[in-house]
Order: C-alpha cells, then structure tokens, then sequence
C-alpha cells in the first residue's frame, strides 16, 4: 500500500480529475441554461482599483479564464500568466502521469511535486501585478488584452 504522505501525486493526480471534471460541469450547464450569459459583463469593478487606480493582483484572472475558455492562449497568457502558468503545469502533470500510470510505470515520465513550483507561481504573481501597474502609470492603457 502506497503511503501518500510519500506520493502527493496521488492526491494531485485525483484532485486534477476532479477539476477537469467540475469545470466541465460548469461549461455545460452555463451552455445550456444560460447560453446568452457574459461574465465579464456583470462583474463588479475591483475594490482595490475602484479605491486607488491600482490593479490588485488578480486583476486579469476572470477575463483570462474566459479567454482560455475560447481558446485565446496567447490573451489569457498576457491578462494573466499565473492562469497560463497552471494550466500548463496542470496539463503537464495530468498528461505525464496519465502515461506512466497507463504504462504500469515502464513509461516513468510522471512529474513529481516540488515546493519551487509554488515559488515560481508567486514570482509570476509578484511579476505580472507590478508589471501592469507600472504599464498602466506609463502608458495610461488598460493592461488587458481582452
């Protein structure tokens, strides 16, 4: 019996199933009971931005989400590169391991967890939330692509 203290895999394996599956879930029935609806069109302004003329962190993220749901990568990458980051990460991780586990193992390109991914998805974070901020300052644009 595998000790899943010693393959957090595991977990992250059934935990990635599980969102794909949700998030399919979703897309269906916004499809089919409410095929008309925007996101972007009943969202609330940012309370961050509303108070000081500064995007907060996560400014980006739904209009990234909505552009990876239509299949603009390249629009969701520069509204959000944290959302580009997982998604790659995600579909790495599920794909690698999908193979090793079909392969019982003989195929051993299974990516393994390691802490550094947390640290790189903060500096993407950090990154991006200056990043705009600063474009924004200097050019007086929106930093959004969509």
């Amino acid at each position: 019996m595998q000790n899943h203290k010693a393959f957090p895999e595991n977990g992250l394996y059934m935990a990635g199933w599980c969102i794909l599956a949700l998030a399919a879930f979703l897309i269906l029935i916004k499809n089919i009971f409410f095929p008309g609806f925007l996101v972007l069109e009943h969202m609330r302004p940012c309370l961050l931005y509303s108070l000081t003329g500064f995007f907060c962190p996560g400014c980006g993220g739904t209009r990234s989400v909505v552009a990876l749901v239509h299949g603009h990568f390249l629009v969701c990458a520069v509204d959000y590169p944290l959302m580009a980051y997982s998604v790659v990460m995600y579909l790495w991780f599920m794909v690698s391991q999908t193979v090793e586990r079909i392969s019982r193992g003989k195929i051993s390109i299974g990516m393994k967890w390691h802490n550094y991914y947390i640290l790189i998805a903060v500096i993407i974070l950090a990154a991006h939330f200056v990043g705009k901020n600063i474009f924004y300052i200097v050019t007086g644009m929106q930093p959004f692509l969509s």
